[in-house]
């Protein structure tokens, strides 16, 4: 199967129902994931193409870690947290998976199709063989599913990742970090995002760059600068707390001139969430950072965060190429005994 194949065969998911459907039944202003339509276009190629040629025949149980949701039902633990939900479409039924990174619960929205075939799982149960391969696929990849064998012994596979992360941060004060968030979260805050500058809920142009859309705070981004900060937390080796977090989309033309970052920003990361024209691998629009030993190039695909000290280490990219769109997302945190100003 070719990948434009794979593509349209995942996103008509279960009978060809239009990919629209009962995502229109969505506020435009707030942020879903719903994954009997998601933007599979959206999701990084070499992932696309991971997930397509990888093995399908494992068996499956439901993930005792998954919480299945009715509409304006929360989990306990999400209940309490509720206010960084604000920008999110908390309606139909969502399945709120636990990462094994941050150990928080994530949300995926079930539409009708995959909401009917999860309901015909029993616990504890191998998922039937009646229920279509890419829906089984779709559903395992976002954590609903989970293979038998991780069932019976839980593993961390990101385990030995934020290891190295750790170890090269602690060395050089910087870190790539490989998907950082779910890549289905990450297609589908791409499409969010690109909505929103469309209609003009984000604004043009502030203090570092008239040739930016920005966003300070903005509710949903918010959302994943909370859930990533157990991930930072290990990666800086210390307990760190959220300090603010900013949206950047980019135009042509665009330059990210040398600085440091202010006193707010100790722990910063730099998530590189979309970029146009869409690339194989990484985007042509690298970070350099400044270190005591010399200039270090990153490049960065979509979807992956690169951990830094904005306070001591100058930044910046080059200008952005001619018919070049590119949107970053920057989580900023601090130690959690700092105690000035959080903005």
């Amino acid at each position: 199967m070719t990948d434009a194949a794979w593509v349209e065969w995942m996103t008509t998911i279960i009978g060809g129902v239009s990919r629209q459907a009962y995502a229109a039944t969505f506020p435009p202003d707030r942020f879903y994931c719903v994954l009997d339509e998601l933007p599979v276009h959206l999701v990084r190629r070499s992932l696309r193409r991971a997930w397509q040629n990888g093995a399908q025949d494992c068996a499956l149980r439901l993930n005792p870690e998954c919480v299945i949701c009715p509409a304006s039902e929360l989990p306990a633990e999400v209940a309490s947290r509720a206010h960084l939900l604000a920008g999110f479409a908390l309606q139909g039924t969502i399945a709120w998976v636990r990462d094994q990174t941050s150990a928080t619960l994530l949300p995926f929205w079930l539409g009708p199709e995959l909401k009917s075939l999860v309901q015909r799982i029993n616990k504890g149960e191998l998922v039937p063989q009646s229920i279509p391969d890419h829906a089984r696929r779709m559903l395992e990849v976002a954590g609903v599913l989970i293979p038998e064998t991780d069932a019976k012994d839980p593993r961390n596979p990101r385990k030995d990742q934020i290891c190295k992360a750790t170890e090269l941060f602690r060395e050089n004060g910087y870190a790539p970090i490989e998907d950082l968030i779910h890549p289905f979260h990450v297609a589908a805050l791409r499409r969010y995002y690109r909505s929103m500058i469309r209609s003009g809920s984000i604004c043009l142009g502030d203090q570092q760059s008239p040739r930016r859309y920005v966003a300070h705070n903005e509710p949903v981004a918010r959302f994943f600068h909370h859930e990533i900060a157990s991930t930072i937390s290990a990666i800086a080796g210390e307990p760190v707390k959220p300090s603010y977090v900013y949206l950047a989309s980019y135009l042509s033309g665009s330059e990210l001139r040398k600085h440091t970052d202010r006193e707010q920003c100790e722990f910063s990361v730099t998530l590189c969430l979309d970029f146009s024209p869409e690339p194989d691998l990484a985007t042509p629009w690298p970070i350099k950072l400044d270190l005591p030993s010399g200039r270090v190039i990153v490049y960065q695909g979509i979807g992956d965060g690169l951990a830094y000290r904005g306070t001591k280490l100058p930044h910046h990219r080059d200008v952005l190429g001619q018919g070049q769109t590119s949107t970053s997302i920057f989580f900023h945190y601090v130690s959690e005994n700092f105690a000035g100003p959080l903005d």
